[in-house]
């Protein structure tokens, strides 16, 4: 049996019922408290390798200080992809890449087994890469080893395969819910992206495993945005949505330009260098001197990690220069690709919200004088990031939900919403699939971007 096909007997009617609801929550927690440990694990090798300081204290929203290493910051990325390699190659295959990709291959080809180890070595694996100067954010291995919480959780109760996709996918919205503080952004993406099952009882469990995992998160770290608020009071809603429109649709072009350079580093650095030592760390390398260059420019390491504090900087309109913004957006989008396409280990989504605010506050600038609407570049941010993540991870309801959690804007969930639905269509039109399945159908596995669209792909066969 195809894997697609035995997937779509997934969403055959199976018998459920309020327990549901005690395993979801059961997920949620430990995938929370993992997220916590996570944190603390990337910043303790982050003080140690970039700041040559020891703690586990690290604000993710503030900027990393000059390292005092200089120009020697440069072999940092490159330790990192050493230790990383060797943990890939000796341990986990499964911990490198983006993370969305490995849970999609085990819910489509494995019926939702995943090795228990994986909740342990892809953050491990994440946090050196990420905690050595990688381009990448949390969200992508914080999903894989909630979901591999989730096949453990299943594993220990002996539930059906059917049970164990949902359980996956408890575990995939719980990560994302835990590191970015967005339960309901999380809820989405797991439902959208992972669980083949919108019935009462397994809805209600995955938002019961997305809100334990960010109640815990907020009882250690408090219940802050990950991002800065944006002063963005005064638009016209009814005037201006065609306008998001267009802002979607270039979002579109530049995911697609996005997909295919992660997809160009991959295929090209595996052809020009087999051995997976060099690849990497040859890969690196080059991360490294971005680094180092960049904080020369600008007195700030943007491209590390998600660049959280980058985009808040975007937000607050603080990056006054469009100029830089695309030097800043087509660095990202390398490093990225250099950091993930080499062999590390790291999330797509914050470097795909980097780039969508950098490229929205851009436009916004540039329109702000002719439209004669204040705050129009953080408005315009805002809604990139939406587009920019629905158009590359395929998380269309998700991204505009996640945008605003991220930084409290609520009342640009229309516009944000637009922006998104016309980026994911857009790049539909031109490629079928997003970062994540684009992989695993170079593999030859049929696994469709989203639920929604099961039957359009069952009916193709």
């Amino acid at each position: 049996m195809k894997p697609s096909a035995w997937f779509h007997r997934s969403l055959e009617p199976h018998h459920e019922s309020p327990g549901l609801i005690l395993l979801g929550a059961g997920v949620g927690l430990l995938t929370g408290l993992g997220a916590v440990l996570f944190h603390y694990l990337i910043a303790a090798i982050h003080n140690a390798a970039i700041l040559g300081t020891y703690g586990i204290v690290q604000n993710a929203r503030e900027h990393t200080p000059v390292s005092p290493w200089g120009v020697w910051i440069i072999l940092v990325p490159v330790i990192g992809a050493l230790l990383v390699t060797v943990l890939v190659r000796n341990f986990a295959p499964e911990a490198q890449g983006a993370g969305v990709s490995q849970v999609l291959r085990a819910v489509h080809a494995d019926r939702g087994h995943m090795r228990p180890v994986i909740a342990i070595l892809r953050p491990v694996a994440t946090a050196i890469t990420i905690g050595t100067g990688g381009s990448a954010g949390r969200e992508g291995p914080a999903m894989q080893f909630g979901a591999a919480i989730g096949a453990l959780v299943g594993y220990l109760f002996r539930v059906q395969d059917h049970r164990r996709i949902h359980l996956l996918g408890c575990g995939v919205g719980a990560g994302i819910a835990a590191v970015f503080n967005a339960p309901l952004g999380g809820w989405f993406l797991a439902m959208e992206v992972i669980v083949p099952d919108w019935r009462p009882w397994t809805v209600l469990s995955t938002l019961v495993a997305t809100a334990s995992a960010s109640w815990v998160t907020q009882e250690v770290f408090g219940s802050g945005h990950l991002f800065a608020h944006a002063d963005i009071s005064h638009w016209n809603g009814s005037l201006m949505l065609p306008t998001f429109a267009v802002v979607g649709s270039l979002m579109a072009l530049m995911s697609l330009g996005f997909i295919r350079l992660m997809d160009r580093v991959d295929a090209y650095s595996r052809k020009r260098l087999q051995n997976p030592y060099a690849r990497h760390m040859s890969g690196m390398l080059l991360v490294g001197i971005l680094l180092y260059v960049t904080s020369r420019l600008t007195s700030h390491y943007y491209l590390i990690g998600g660049s959280y504090a980058g985009i808040s900087d975007i937000l607050l309109h603080q990056m006054h220069w469009p100029l830089l913004l695309l030097l800043l957006l087509a660095l990202k989008a390398i490093a990225t690709s250099l950091t993930i396409g080499t062999g590390g280990s790291g999330g797509i989504f914050s470097p795909s919200l980097f780039m969508g605010a950098a490229l929205g506050s851009c436009l916004g600038m540039l329109l702000e004088p002719a439209i004669g609407v204040p705050h129009l570049a953080a408005l315009f941010a805002l809604c990139g990031m939406a587009g920019m993540v629905a158009a590359t991870t395929g998380a269309l309801l998700s991204a505009p939900v996640m945008v605003v959690e991220l930084t409290g804007n609520y009342h640009v969930l229309l516009p944000a919403m637009v922006t998104a639905l016309t980026a994911f269509a857009v790049r539909r039109v031109f490629l079928q699939d997003s970062i994540y399945t684009l992989p695993l159908h170079r593999e030859g596995l049929p696994v469709p971007e989203n639920h929604y669209i099961v039957e359009e792909k069952m009916d193709d066969k």
